[in-house]
């Protein structure tokens, strides 16, 4: 089903692809039906496939083909292909056009040439033609039109036979607006005038399924939606013709002097480019993108094109939701699954009308009542407003809206939870350990685990360090617990692993990363290196401008560096050579991902955005900018504090002091978020376990949360109280960060603002946080935005 979140069964997903076949049918969307036929496999077209072989359209008969059997598929597959391909090359011999017949031998039917014997005779006769006269059998090519309408003709008859197609020859019987139909019995206002909010649905649902080619077809036939990021796809690959069809579904160079530019432009720019070919000239590609900002603001002032650039708030996977909703309580009277008489349709008919079925509040956005049942219409609650549109708009352009390439960005609900949770507030409810510590270096700042856990590194304020170890004689891992005994490590020499302080407090931007028994470390000044045995400063590199802000380390002795000054350094130090230098951000980076799985790096920044870098060619794959659910707005704090791969190598968690999301890399899919009650905001930090069960979030409040990740259900609260010494709690007291420990899953370490470090994991008797067997005394219920997009 394509990419589909929602769990749904295939039938109800099929019976959508039909339904909204049928609208695009009724509204003479051709070309976004065709689209939808091979894109969705459902139903092979044969009526449409035949037209556009009497077109002599052969690429498109072979695209229309290939979307639902390849060549070596089957037999009738293979002579399918072959008959089209055949038929082309006997056309062009016979327009005297042998350069090009020889050309489709070569490259389209040389691939036959293991095949069965018959294809192989056929072949060895049409290498040995010269005139088509000269053969009986393809005499008959010299009539374009009867030569295809045979070929037609055997067509359908190899369709017939091809069990690959022939589940997918019969399209539904299905009434006149039947999709419109069903909307009515949730959103009982939906009327035709409404038409344009259907569409919205449809275009959200193909981009969610990834029907790309429908989708931008349908943005050009319905022209309710001008996607400005296809367009400058369009511009910086340098594709002027298809740029210039695009933008002509909306507007063509007479409507007004904004659009008359924008055409003058692409058809310089294709002049000038082909100009450039031929003195095999490479392309600019830094000019096509200052040339797309050009554009940017023209689409932006054009009036024809001003109202097309914003797109409605609605939840995530809207029009599958409604029509599960509808097919789980209506099949019975929606669907009669059985063949008619000839044995050749199947019947979505006699929807029933019933007023009173109102799930949801609008078509667009879904808000159910508390127990999550249709609101009876005698009940007299009036809240569920029937109303078909939410006017809260949104841009899917990448400068106001984060989710440049997805059809809608979906409005966050402040759903209600009603957990039972565990709520932790002493410190006999869990196990606690302060690390010793008789320094005074300020807030910590930075928390990090060695990759065995056998040590554990501190970062403060004022820019030094602190490293404790465990000692232990446990012969394993599993016998191991927080309250074995720590030590604060200090080396012979005395020394203390101190940093170069920015020259200015406000940029003192801290980071480090380990590597074996080695510490990088900068906190805004030049980047130190030290040793973790003797604390002794090896080497200081990177004097700023422009100050490290963070680093980390990728395979092949790789290291990138974000600056201050928005770029990203790629560099070896093994050789000294830069092996890239990236630019994407308009701020400074805040922090660094690397997926050894897909071999891509992912930063963020402080303008709210993410970017995905290929590690081969380090090309930008996408980027993302940050939004609330709840607004469809970049927040107006644009600092994304912290990023974070999952164990698994694909979810990327992504922390704001207002909200946690959670993409899917490397195309940073949106898959959920996560805001905190008021009282908890900010967040200050967060972190998976090892395992990636669960999500460990710190607030300023002082609560540490722990979330499951597959569902965002609040497991556990571990209060201040359960783990700060008493006498020393106050409100600026709280975590600023927590480090994860590398082989312990319910075990983490929490950086405080008064410079001290605890490390906390449940009870001996309880096998994960928030597992414990509830009493009235440890639960509490309560209620935590979220929203998953399932």
């Amino acid at each position: 089903m394509h990419g589909s979140k929602m769990c749904i069964d295939k039938d109800t997903y099929t019976h959508l692809i039909t339904l909204i076949m049928k609208f695009l049918e009724e509204e003479n969307f051709k070309e976004s039906l065709q689209a939808l036929e091979q894109e969705s496999k459902i139903f092979f077209n044969v009526h449409r496939f035949g037209e556009i072989v009497m077109n002599g359209e052969w690429e498109k008969a072979e695209k229309y083909l290939s979307a639902f059997t390849k060549l070596d598929d089957s037999n009738h597959s293979k002579k399918m292909f072959f008959e089209l391909r055949k038929h082309k090359y006997c056309e062009a011999l016979c327009r005297h056009e042998r350069t090009e017949a020889d050309s489709i031998f070569r490259k389209d039917l040389k691939v036959f040439s293991v095949s069965q014997n018959r294809i192989d005779c056929e072949l060895a006769e049409l290498l040995a033609l010269k005139d088509l006269r000269e053969n009986e059998q393809l005499s008959g090519y010299t009539n374009a039109t009867s030569s295809r309408a045979k070929l037609i003709d055997s067509l359908k008859l190899l369709v017939k036979e091809n069990r690959i197609l022939q589940d997918k020859l019969i399209f539904p019987c299905v009434n006149n607006s039947a999709l419109s139909s069903l909307i009515k019995l949730i959103c009982p206002s939906f009327e035709k005038e409404t038409k344009e909010e259907l569409i919205y649905l449809i275009h959200q649902f193909l981009n969610e399924e990834e029907f790309k080619e429908t989708l931008h077809k349908l943005e050009q036939e319905t022209r309710v939606f001008f996607d400005i990021n296809y367009f400058r796809e369009y511009i910086t690959s340098g594709e002027w013709d298809n740029a210039e069809k695009y933008l002509s579904a909306f507007t063509n160079m007479n409507d007004n002097t904004y659009s008359a530019k924008m055409f003058s432009q692409i058809q310089r720019q294709k002049y000038l480019e082909a100009v450039d070919r031929q003195q095999k000239l490479p392309s600019d590609f830094a000019e096509r993108a200052h040339l797309f900002d050009d554009f940017k603001v023209l689409v932006e002032r054009n009036p024809m094109l001003q109202d097309k650039l914003k797109f409605p708030s609605m939840d995530k996977s809207r029009l599958l939701s409604l029509i599960k909703q509808i097919m789980d309580w209506w099949v019975p009277y929606c669907i009669n699954v059985m063949p008619n008489a000839n044995n050749e349709t199947i019947s979505l008919k006699d929807f029933p009308t019933v007023s009173n079925l109102r799930y949801a509040s609008s078509i667009l956005t879904d808000k159910p009542n508390q127990e999550g049942r249709p609101l009876d219409a005698s009940s007299g609650d009036d809240s569920n407003d029937s109303s078909c549109f939410n006017d809260n708009n949104q841009s899917r352009e990448s400068t106001s809206l984060p989710d440049a390439d997805s059809a809608v960005c979906a409005k966050s609900l402040e759903k209600s939870v009603n957990l039972k949770l565990q709520l932790i507030n002493e410190p006999s409810e869990c196990r606690t350990l302060l690390l010793p510590d008789n320094s005074f270096g300020g807030r910590v700042v930075r928390l990090i685990y060695s990759h065995s856990g056998d040590f554990l590194v501190a970062l403060t304020q004022t820019a030094t360090h602190k490293l404790w170890k465990w000692q232990s004689n446990k012969q394993s891992l599993e016998e191991e617990n927080v309250n074995m005994e720590s030590q604060l490590y200090q080396p012979s020499s005395k020394l203390v692993m101190t940093n170069d302080i920015a020259a200015d407090p406000k940029d003192s931007i801290s980071c480090f990363a380990l590597r074996g028994s080695h510490l990088f470390s900068a906190s805004g000044g030049k980047i130190s290196i030290f040793s973790l045995e003797t604390f002794q400063t090896l080497a200081t590199f990177a004097n700023p401008p422009p100050i490290a802000t963070y680093f980390i380390l990728l395979p092949q002795d790789l290291f990138a560096f974000g600056f201050d000054d928005s770029s990203i350094l790629v560099h070896c130090p093994c050789t000294k050579k830069t092996k890239a230098k990236l630019k994407g951000h308009q701020n400074r980076i805040t922090c660094l991902a690397y997926s050894l799985s897909l071999n891509v790096l992912v930063s963020s920044g402080a303008d709210a955005q993410l970017c995905v870098w290929d590690a081969v060619g380090w090309k930008k794959l996408c980027s993302k900018f940050l939004h609330s659910f709840q607004t469809g707005l970049v927040p107006e704090t644009t600092i994304v504090n912290h990023i974070q791969f999952h164990p698994d190598q694909i979810h990327l968690l992504s922390i704001h002091e207002g909200q946690i999301d959670v993409y899917e890399a490397p195309t940073l899919n949106h898959t959920s978020q996560l805001v905190p009650d008021k009282m908890d905001l900010p967040i200050t930090y967060a972190t998976y376990s090892c395992d990636g069960k669960c999500i460990y979030v710190s607030c300023k409040s002082g609560h540490v949360k722990v979330f499951d990740t597959s569902t965002l259900e609040l497991r556990c609260q571990i209060n201040l109280t359960a783990y700060a010494q008493p006498g020393t709690i106050s409100l600026e007291l709280y975590p600023l960060v927590i480090a994860a420990h590398p082989l312990e899953p319910n075990r983490i370490a929490l950086g405080l603002t008064n410079g001290r470090v605890h490390v906390i994991e449940p009870l001996e008797s309880e096998v994960e946080w928030g597992k414990l067997p509830f009493t009235d005394s440890r639960e509490f219920s309560t209620t935590f935005g979220s929203t998953a997009l399932e």
